[in-house]
């Protein structure tokens, strides 16, 4: 904190200091012509003596009258230059002192040479930064994807969208928002060459009933088409060794009050395109606009092996088929209808092994464990939604229903000798309704939000043979093992609020009501034979419980000039009850908690904001985990949580300088964040020879302290129509643990960093090269030290020999510091021609050429390091077309 504190204290002195050099020296005047007569509009600038570079401009008014503001010259003097069409140019240089002059311009007439008009590849207009995408087009681009990922100032991760480090919150297309957040399936269909412009509204407000009462510091991102057409992408590719197929069909219609977006996709060549269903943003800053869908919790799984940090196409194993269909028709009287269905079907194979290491004092325990899993996955969401966006009223009703199917079995040979069958099965049924609603009176906006939802999770876990023998079986070997887990929700989310502006003040208060009822039933079951034996009640769980929150919240807004300034004061009363196997737990236990936070942006200039975010509270634990009875969530760990409510007491604060300039298309900022969490409870953990654990919880305070700093850097370099990006970050974090009855803290120190060019100069070449470096050092108590080093390159070069051919190679080296692990590198290749006439693109690909079958990866906890062996995709071969529609 003393460190947030201290960089507070250096900005704000920053901030004072350039405004008194600011207005430190100010040159006044008047101009006139030879007549003796007043001009106006003369662009009057400075600079240093014989220097090109231009430090600032004014005109004179309809007086001709003047006055400049000098910065960044040291010298005694300053040379100022008089432009004006009708008059003849002039300089003239003056001390560098406050003082009024007077010049004379004389009279002549210029002539304007023949230029061509061609929009810049970026502008702005108000608060919308505008992208021309003919400027970043680049002969191997398809899709608009392949376009936003070049353009200064943003970044993506996978498929999100950032703006200056800061997701966006709005995706649009002609301004209308067709997909609700999952943005992701336009922008990887959507034709490139139908888009005129990429926009980014900074400052966006998109609920237009708030856009003169609450300030947003948001950005939204919004596609200008062409024309309103239907559009969109088809392909079909197939493939041997193995046999292989991906097939898309996304036809897409965006008209001024329609549009439309329908997507059938299948694949086994290691695409998974259920991505395309993520929302990426959840709605406004007042009304919650966009709700997820509400799966149960799962309270375990089958053993798995760690994916690696690279390209699922190299390495996912998988038979997917996915539906979607969705539609928004705006009415005449501003309502938006919007409907969607989505469905798919998922089948995964995952082999590997996996070799952990548990440092615990005086012994460590090594376990190694092959892994061949087989999973099945099925899930379908229906969505109905309302919603009417005026000045005046705001109102939007949306009603969800979704269901999972979660089918996985594995196979695990622990240490060569024991091998385990497991089976898992998931189902999650859930129903909610979401209903907002704001209205003007006077000059008051009030506004009601109530939300209800339903949730059904059944599920079950079987191992064979069973596992945990001294605990469940009195060290007795038995057949095998079943979980079975039922759990209940219910919720009821109402609030009440108002906003009332006063000249530059926003008064927000607010009423919360919230209310939720969960049940959980499980037993363990073990059996030999035909014989099932009952465990008692410390194997089971009959657990009802319920919550209430009754919370006033004061919010207090302040806008002025370039300062904006927000603060909020929730006070919340917790009333929780909870009953296991008729005995009361927690009786109506009442709790109170003030969660203050507040933030404060401060714009220097057009090119340079500062922010400053701070929070401070407490936390209770989810009653949904709120269980004395074990439960086994893997073959090799069960847990179980003592019967008390847990807090968490916490701090967090963060600064970020932003800065941006449009004409020379530089973007960048940098932020320092901080988090501190004080816990009223540890973690334990037991670990058994064969490396089983049994979790649980101890009554001892436990901390949490991570301090992080980032930086994103990227420009855009026109005449050579080059796009430079840095990110780096570094993170220091501190955690208590406690295993085996050892209380241990881990130290850990991560560092990262990528370099990124894009090139699109040469007509018969273009090239993409990234660089990503990253280290993460963990230090646990006994002097253990586990260092993580990796390094990925990628490097895409296209050549165009011959107009309509194309060849592509996509060159990727992982590298790691894990013995025994040699440098992966992979090589694809590609040649496409494209037939224009027909809006076809047939392609030949071969992935994985040098058919690499393995790789290794480590990961770290408190107490345990993990290598991951894990099997790649063999070489493939494809054969593809792919269609524009329209």
């Amino acid at each position: 904190m003393k460190i947030f504190l201290y960089l507070l204290i250096f900005f704000f002195v920053l901030i004072i200091n350039q405004k008194v050099l600011a207005q430190s020296v100010s040159i006044s005047g008047k101009i006139m012509d030879e007549n003796r007569k007043m001009i106006a509009n003369v662009n009057v600038s400075y600079k240093q003596i014989n220097s090109g570079a231009l430090l600032g401009f004014v005109k004179t008014d309809s007086n001709g009258i003047f006055k400049l503001f000098i910065k960044g010259i040291k010298s005694d003097s300053v040379q100022l230059d008089f432009s004006h069409l009708s008059y003849a140019k002039h300089s003239a240089i003056v001390r560098n002192e406050t003082r009024d002059f007077t010049f004379i311009l004389r009279n002549e007439i210029r002539k304007i040479r023949e230029v061509k008009v061609i929009d810049p590849p970026m502008f702005k207009r108000k608060d919308t930064l505008n992208y021309t995408v003919d400027a970043f087009i680049g002969k191997e681009d398809r899709v608009v994807a392949d376009i936003i990922k070049k353009l200064p100032g943003i970044q993506m991760q996978g498929d999100q969208i950032l703006y200056q480090g800061q997701p966006i919150q709005k995706f649009m297309v002609n301004n209308l928002d067709l997909m609700g957040g999952r943005y992701a399936m336009i922008n990887n269909n959507l034709p490139m060459d139908a888009v005129v412009r990429v926009q980014v509204v900074e400052n966006d407000q998109p609920i237009k009933i708030l856009d003169s009462l609450i300030f947003s510091g948001r950005a939204s991102l919004n596609l200008e088409l062409k024309k309103f057409t239907t559009t969109g992408t088809a392909k079909i590719s197939a493939g041997v060794k193995p046999v292989a197929w991906d097939v898309n069909v996304t036809p897409m219609t965006f008209g001024k009050t329609f549009q439309m977006l329908n997507s059938l996709q299948t694949n086994n060549i290691g695409t998974d395109v259920a991505k395309g269903l993520i929302s990426y943003y959840k709605g406004g800053d007042r009304f919650n606009t966009t709700q997820e869908n509400h799966l149960g919790p799962s309270y375990f799984s089958i053993r798995d092996i760690n994916s690696p940090e690279f390209n699922e196409n190299k390495w996912l194993d998988n038979q997917i088929f996915m539906f979607n269909s969705t539609l928004l028709q705006k009415l005449k009287n501003g309502i938006e209808l919007k409907g969607d269905v989505s469905y798919y079907t998922d089948r995964r194979k995952r082999r590997g092994y996996v070799r952990s290491e548990y440092f615990i004092e005086n012994d460590d325990v090594v376990s190694f464990e092959s892994v061949d899993n087989r999973s099945q996955i099925r899930v379908m969401n229906l969505g109905l939604l309302l919603e009417k966006n005026e000045k005046h009223i705001f109102l939007r009703n949306s009603l969800k229903y979704n269901r999972r199917w979660d089918d996985d079995q594995g196979v695990v040979l622990l240490n060569e000798l024991d091998e385990i069958d497991q089976r898992r099965r998931y189902t999650s049924e859930s129903l909610q309704n979401s209903l907002s609603i704001g209205k003007m009176f006077g000059k008051q906006l009030v506004d009601i939000q109530s939300s209800i939802s339903y949730n059904r999770t059944p599920q079950s876990l079987t191992v064979l043979p069973g596992q945990f023998t001294d605990i469940l079986n009195q060290g007795h070997t038995y057949d095998q093992l079943m979980q079975d887990v039922l759990f209940t929700s219910f919720g009821w989310n109402n609030s009440l609020g108002m906003v009332k502006k006063i000249r530059n003040w926003r008064l927000m208060p607010k009423i919360v009501f919230n209310y939720k009822r969960s049940g959980l039933q499980t037993a363990i079951k073990i059996q030999t034979g035909s014989k099932q034996l009952d465990l008692g009640k410390d194997y089971l769980n009959d657990m009802n419980s319920t919550s209430l929150q009754l919370a006033t919240d004061m919010a207090l807004g302040w806008e002025r000039g370039k300062w904006k300034f927000y603060i909020e004061l929730p006070y919340r009363i917790l009333y929780f009850d909870v009953d296991q196997q008729g005995i009361k737990t927690v009786n109506s236990s009442v709790r109170q908690a003030l969660n203050p936070n507040t933030n404060l942006t401060y714009l220097l200039d057009s090119r340079n904001e500062l922010l400053i975010n701070a929070s401070v509270g407490k936390e209770y634990g989810n009653l949904d985990n709120f269980y004395n009875g074990f439960i086994v969530n893997q073959y090799r760990n069960m847990q179980r949580y003592s019967s008390r409510l847990l807090s968490t007491q916490y701090k967090r604060g963060e600064l970020t300088y932003r800065y941006k300039n449009i004409l020379k298309a530089i973007f960048g900022n940098v932020s320092y964040r901080y988090s501190s969490e004080n816990r009223d409870y540890t973690f334990t953990t037991l670990i058994d020879d064969k490396g089983r654990a049994t979790i649980g919880l101890a009554d001892r305070f436990s901390g949490n302290n991570i301090h992080e700093v980032s930086a994103n850097i990227s420009r855009l370099f026109s005449s050579s129509k080059t796009v430079l990006k840095f990110n780096g970050t570094t993170s220091w974090e501190k955690s208590d643990y406690l295993v085996n009855e050892n209380i241990g803290k881990r130290k850990t120190s991560f560092r990262s960093g990528s370099l990124e060019v894009i090139n699109n100069f040469f007509t018969f070449v273009s090239g993409e090269y990234k660089m990503t470096i990253a280290q993460n050092v963990s230090r646990l108590t006994g002097n253990v030290r586990n260092k993580i080093r990796y390094n990925n390159y990628d490097f895409n070069l296209s050549f165009y020999p011959v107009e309509h051919h194309s060849l592509i190679f996509q060159n990727s080296i992982y590298q790691n510091n894990i013995s025994g692990q040699k440098d992966q590198y992979f090589l694809d290749a590609s040649y496409r021609y494209q037939i224009d006439k027909l809006r076809m693109e047939m392609a030949f690909t071969v992935n994985n050429i040098w058919n690499n079958k393995r790789f290794i990866q480590q990961s770290t906890s408190n107490f345990e390091t993990v290598q991951s062996y894990f099997e790649m995709r063999e070489r493939q071969f494809l054969i593809s077309l792919k269609f524009r529609i329209k």
